[in-house]
């Protein structure tokens, strides 16, 4: 069965997913926030280069452009199996009350992308009658036009329903239509998985984040370059002994060898450029405040002193005051 996905946010991972999943025969409509980027997608459809290979990724029977002004006219995405949410945590309250809450009587389904923590239970707030899940993905991507992304390093992808708090000892079933949106993701290329351990996920990618992102937005530099000189995989090491000391003081789970899947991520996407450094460098706000001010907030809840991150927040917001 060849499943109908609703894509929010033609960035580099909505560009990567869109055009993987219609060229491996998903039914996908992509959703932009610019008259401009979906004109020129309609034109020219997506192209991903992957190594020194150039793939273009659209079918006209399977792929859809729309802009989200669009977006009740167009049947507010009332066809589809899931809707992918691939914008960054800024905004995506906004859209979530303005876009998707007045079809909120509606049962849907919305995969979640974002970086960070605390996004999930506002939006579980916004859309009480939509189920929600986690999605934590390694995949490294780079938009390097309106129309076209590199794809700079596979990873993985790790699904879960989110459970709140008041049901999270309940045990999460997984249904054919789960399993099925796993076979598609893998069918498309993707390495996915399903996780009823989703809590484990969202902390081990939050450390991640917070240790790789905001030192390749400072240095300028990719992602691989960290771990050239010890003196940089020393602050690296330094932000990430204070999460853990913040992970262990709160009993939160993180699994093992969490070093050692940080140093292999950036082994894996060593070309790429990290969402933050290419925030920095449009001069847009940065996730920081959801990254490494999540690390923040904890530490202040458990009584646990992270002064690095403290400090890499001020200097990131400080960069484009």
């Amino acid at each position: 069965m060849n499943m109908n996905i609703h894509i929010i946010g033609a960035g580099s991972l909505g560009l990567l997913y869109a055009g993987k999943l219609a060229s491996s025969g998903c039914r996908v409509t992509l959703w932009c926030r610019s008259e401009e980027q979906a004109d020129m997608l309609k034109a020219s459809g997506i192209t991903i280069e992957e190594g020194t290979s150039r793939h273009k990724r659209m079918d006209s029977s399977s792929l859809t452009v729309c802009t989200l002004s669009s977006f009740a006219e167009r049947g507010a995405a009332a066809d589809a199996d899931y809707l992918f949410l691939m914008l960054k945590q800024q905004g995506i309250e906004d859209l979530a009350a303005r876009v998707l809450a007045p079809y909120g009587q509606d049962h849907r389904r919305l995969i979640c992308y974002q970086n960070g923590t605390g996004h999930l239970e506002r939006l579980q707030e916004l859309l009480p009658a939509w189920t929600l899940y986690a999605a934590i993905t390694t995949e490294g991507a780079k938009r390097t036009s309106l129309v076209s992304v590199l794809h700079a390093g596979r990873g993985t992808t790790t699904i879960g329903k989110f459970m709140p708090e008041q049901d999270s000892a309940s045990p999460v079933s997984e249904g054919n239509d789960e399993n099925e949106l796993v076979k598609q993701l893998n069918r498309a290329g993707f390495e996915a998985f399903l996780s009823n351990e989703m809590d484990v996920m969202i902390y081990r990618k939050l450390l991640m984040n917070a240790v790789i992102n905001p030192l390749t937005a400072l240095w300028r530099i990719p992602n691989g370059e960290l771990l050239s000189s010890p003196e940089r995989v020393r602050l690296m090491q330094q932000l990430y002994d204070e999460g853990i000391a913040v992970y262990k003081a709160g009993g939160i789970p993180y699994g093992s060898r969490l070093w050692e899947w940080i140093v292999a991520v950036c082994q894996s996407t060593s070309g790429n450029t990290s969402s933050m450094l290419k925030d920095v460098m449009d001069s847009r706000t940065t996730e920081v405040a959801w990254i490494n001010g999540s690390i923040v907030g904890l530490g202040r809840k458990y009584g646990i002193a992270v002064p690095t991150h403290e400090l890499i927040v001020q200097l990131i917001e400080g960069m484009n005051t």
